[in-house]
This record gives structure tokens, C-alpha cells and sequence, in this order.
């Protein structure tokens, strides 16, 4: 099965030239159409593989039951904050509407093809890439619902049982397991994103995390380097190898995870008691996950600046991983809702050096790739490192909190934006109701990936957390990087 899988994969990647032979797709011309279409391949596709490409690409031409009119405009919508193309703006001066046609023909065909009460594969898909990209545009409420409408989709499609009980295509079984691990995969990032509870329950499915289509694998990265960052190292990112299909797997590990950090910590009733008789089993876990991730997908920033950086989805990974260490220890710090009267020394430890680890890989990911349009789960990553660099800098043993964090502001010359000014930032990248370049500047870092601070401070403790971007600009003797991570 797998053998035959990544031959038709080959051979259907060969034949896609027969689109450029159609006088248009998906209303638009097909020279846009393929522009949009490759910038989907090299980005969105990569984070929760979807869009299985062999079918999708075939059934452009052939009209054929993977493919439809929506899912193509939900592609090329959710694509269109890649493109530089005025032709796709309402406004060609203005890149914030780039894209705006395609998000509208979106919502005409849900209504005039009656498809939320029509379920179908390729509705599924679109709803789940719209969800998604709503939600990086600050519209939320129309993410969490697209999403849902998805969810429920998938158990009334019966995505959530073994495809193999029921077919024996090998296409078949490829689609429809891709299709219920992504949706499981947006439906947990979300819940962490917007602290909503989760839609697809492992308990309720049967569906194998094996996958037999390996053609992307070991394809090479392909993305056109961004004029706003000419000087940053995206100009030679070819080399890098996607790891598309095991990134993707170690994703959905990762959600399993996920999900159990969501029911023993952050639902409604959760106990002290009860939540840290979990704390241990949850910490193996991740350790557990962390310890057999395959060596290709390994990412240590802070032990080699000078090592080839991996592909964005492979970043985003270990980000993720480091904000979950954080989401299981934070509720037991400082003002969490799960502390305890004994201080909690070993959690703000694991604190610590989880936000560390991740504005680390946050500042690789702008050096090599950039900011503009990242992904709204960097964004978020970021933000969850912050919550611990704040409290740090405002703990009872740092004197002189709010000086430290007017000097991270002062040093950076980093300008705070008030509600006025955020409502004129484009629609074309994500909205955190922070400022993501404002936030990365408070944490540079001394390890050759973006230049030096020169600043009066204390120096770094290498031997302990090689780039920590905070412990040099604190006024206390405690060290908070004794354990062992």
C-alpha cells in the first residue's frame, strides 16, 4: 500500500501541468490560481497536512469528489496573505485586502450550496483551513465556529472510525486519516489559543496515526525569500528538508498530550490535589515524547548557532513542546489557580527555562524565515513564554521590577501601540493583540543568530541556560536555572 501510495503520488506530481492548460480555476485565472496554489504547497499544507495533494490536484482538472469549488476559494483565501499580487486585492495599494474575494465566495457557496448541512470531504477541509486562518486574523468567533461546523462533520462522516473497517483504497484510507488527525490537531491548538474546551475526543475515535504516502517527506523547502527581510538568511533557506509527514505525526502525539493537559488542569472543578497527582504523569509524558523524537527533527538553537536550521513546521514543534511544559507548570506558581501555600521552586524552574528555550527558537525562526505572516501558534508560543519573563521580572526577589521592564522597552526602542494604532495593522498578519517585532526585540540574544545587547548587565549563565535573554537584566542572587531540563 505504501509503495503504491508514493508512485501515484510521483506520477500525479508529473501530471499537474495539465491545469495550466485550463482557462481558469476556481473562477480566477489560472496563472493567479497556480501562484496561490504553490504558495499553499509550501506553507499552510505543511502544518496539519490536510490537503492531500495527489487527489486535490487531480480532481482540479477532473471535477472529480476531492475537490470543489469551496475548498479551492478556502486554498487560495487562506493563501493569499503569502502573495504579493495586486491583482487579488480589492485595494491594489492596500495589502490588508488581499484575499477579500475569495473569503467572500467562500460564505456565497455555504449558503447558495447549502454545504454546512451537506457534509462532504472537501467541505471539511476548507472549514478547517478558514477556521484557522480566521483566527490568526483576530476574527475568532468565525474561526470557532468554521471549526466546529468541521468537527461535527468528521463524526458525521464517520472520519473518527478505522477507514480500513470500511474500505480497502488505499487513497481512501490515506484521506480520510490525514483528515481526521489534522482536524484533531486544529481542534486542540485552538482550544489552547482561545482556553475553549476541545471538540474531538480520542475516546470517541479509532483511527491509526500511521500514514503510507511518504513522497513529501523528504522534500526540500521551496520558500521565496521575503523583500521586507532581504538581509536575514530566508535568502538560502533551499537546502532544508521539510520532514512533512513525521513532523506532522510528532504534531499529533503532541495533541494527544494536549488534550490530557486541557482535562487535568485547565477545566472547570480541577483541584490542587487532583491535578498534582497528574503533574507527574503528564511531565513523563512529554519527556517520554521529547526523548524519542526522531533525530531529523531535532532542534537545539542554543547549542549551535552555526547549525542548518530546520524547516519552519519542525520550529514550530519544539515551540509548542516548550509552551506545554509551561502550560502544566505554570498553574502551580505564583498567582496560578492551582498553587499551593509551599513555594513551588521546581515548576517556576521549569518555567523559566521552558520560555527561555522559547524565545529562542522564536528569534531562529525570525532570523531565518521572518515574521511577517508567521504562524498565529508562534505568536501564541511567544506569548505563553511572556506570561513567565513577566512574572519573573516581577517577582518579590527582583528589585526594581518596573525599571527592568522600562529598560527590555527603553534598550529596544520599542514603541507600545495603543488600541487607535492596532486597528490600522493589516488583516494579512496575525493579530495577538501584541506587537510580535515590539516582543522580540525585549528578548535579544547574544548567540550570533541577532546580533548583541550592549547593555550594563550581568552575563549570561551559559553553563546553566546558554541563551536567556531576561537573567541578564535582573537585580537579584537567586538562580532560577538549577534543574535539571
Amino acid at each position: 500500500m505504501r509503495d503504491r501510495l508514493i508512485a501515484n503520488a510521483a506520477l500525479e506530481r508529473q501530471m499537474e501541468y495539465r491545469i495550466a492548460n485550463l482557462s481558469s480555476v476556481g473562477g480566477i485565472n489560472t496563472d493567479i490560481a497556480l501562484q496561490l496554489l504553490d504558495l499553499h504547497w509550501m506553507r499552510q499544507h505543511h502544518a496539519f497536512l490536510l490537503t492531500y495533494r495527489p487527489v486535490i490536484m487531480r480532481d482540479l482538472c477532473a471535477s472529480g469528489p476531492f475537490s470543489s469549488p469551496f475548498l479551492v476559494n478556502a486554498i487560495f483565501a487562506c493563501s493569499s496573505k503569502y502573495s504579493s499580487l495586486p491583482d487579488i486585492r480589492d485595494d491594489p495599494s492596500d495589502p490588508s485586502t488581499a484575499g477579500r474575494q475569495f473569503f467572500r465566495r467562500c460564505d456565497e457557496l455555504l449558503a447558495r450550496d447549502s454545504l454546512l448541512i451537506r457534509p462532504a470531504i472537501p467541505t471539511v477541509v476548507g472549514l478547517l483551513l478558514l477556521g484557522s486562518t480566521f483566527n490568526s486574523r483576530g476574527e475568532t468567533s468565525k474561526g470557532w465556529l468554521y471549526t466546529g461546523y468541521a468537527l461535527r462533520m468528521v463524526y458525521d462522516l464517520g472520519l473518527h472510525l478505522d477507514p480500513q473497517q470500511t474500505s480497502t483504497e488505499a487513497e481512501d484510507i490515506e484521506i480520510r486519516r490525514r483528515i481526521f488527525w489534522g482536524a484533531f490537531v486544529c481542534d486542540k491548538l485552538q482550544s489552547l489559543y482561545l482556553g475553549r474546551p476541545v471538540g474531538l475526543h480520542l475516546r470517541d475515535s479509532q483511527v491509526s496515526q500511521e500514514f503510507y504516502d511518504l513522497y513529501e517527506e523528504n522534500e526540500h523547502l521551496k520558500l521565496k525569500s521575503n523583500p521586507e527581510s532581504a538581509s536575514l538568511s530566508c535568502m538560502t533557506v533551499g537546502n532544508i528538508t521539510i520532514h512533512s509527514v513525521s513532523t506532522f505525526q510528532q504534531l499529533c502525539a503532541l495533541s494527544k498530550i494536549i488534550a490530557i493537559i486541557i482535562d487535568r488542569f485547565y477545566v472547570v472543578g480541577t483541584s490542587h490535589s487532583n491535578a498534582q497527582s497528574s503533574l507527574e504523569q503528564v511531565d513523563h509524558a512529554l519527556q517520554h515524547w521529547r526523548d524519542n523524537l526522531p533525530s531529523e527533527l531535532d532542534f537545539e538553537p542554543c547549542l549551535s548557532a552555526s547549525q542548518t536550521p530546520p524547516a519552519p513546521n519542525v520550529m514550530l514543534l519544539h515551540s509548542l513542546y516548550h509552551t506545554l511544559i509551561i502550560l502544566v507548570h505554570r498553574p502551580f506558581i505564583s498567582d496560578g489557580h492551582l498553587r499551593s501555600i509551599s513555594q513551588p521552586l521546581p515548576s517556576w524552574e521549569r518555567c523559566t527555562a521552558a520560555a527561555c528555550r522559547i524565545m529562542t527558537i522564536a528569534t531562529a525562526y525570525r532570523t531565518y524565515f521572518g515574521l511577517c505572516n508567521g504562524p498565529y501558534l508562534l505568536g501564541y508560543t511567544i506569548y505563553v513564554a511572556c506570561t513567565i519573563h513577566v512574572r519573573n521580572a516581577a517577582s518579590q526577589s527582583v528589585a526594581r521590577p518596573a525599571r527592568i521592564i522600562r529598560k527590555l522597552v527603553d534598550v529596544n526602542n520599542v514603541i507600545l501601540i495603543d488600541h487607535d494604532e492596532a486597528t490600522a495593522v493589516s488583516h494579512t498578519t496575525p493579530r495577538f493583540d501584541l506587537d510580535m517585532e515590539a516582543i522580540m526585540g525585549m528578548f535579544p540574544f547574544a548567540n550570533g543568530l541577532d546580533g548583541d545587547l550592549e547593555v550594563n548587565s550581568r552575563n549570561i549563565p551559559h553553563d546553566h541556560v546558554p541563551c536567556d535573554p531576561l537573567f541578564g537584566l535582573m537585580d537579584t542572587s537567586i538562580n532560577l536555572f538549577t534543574g535539571d531540563w
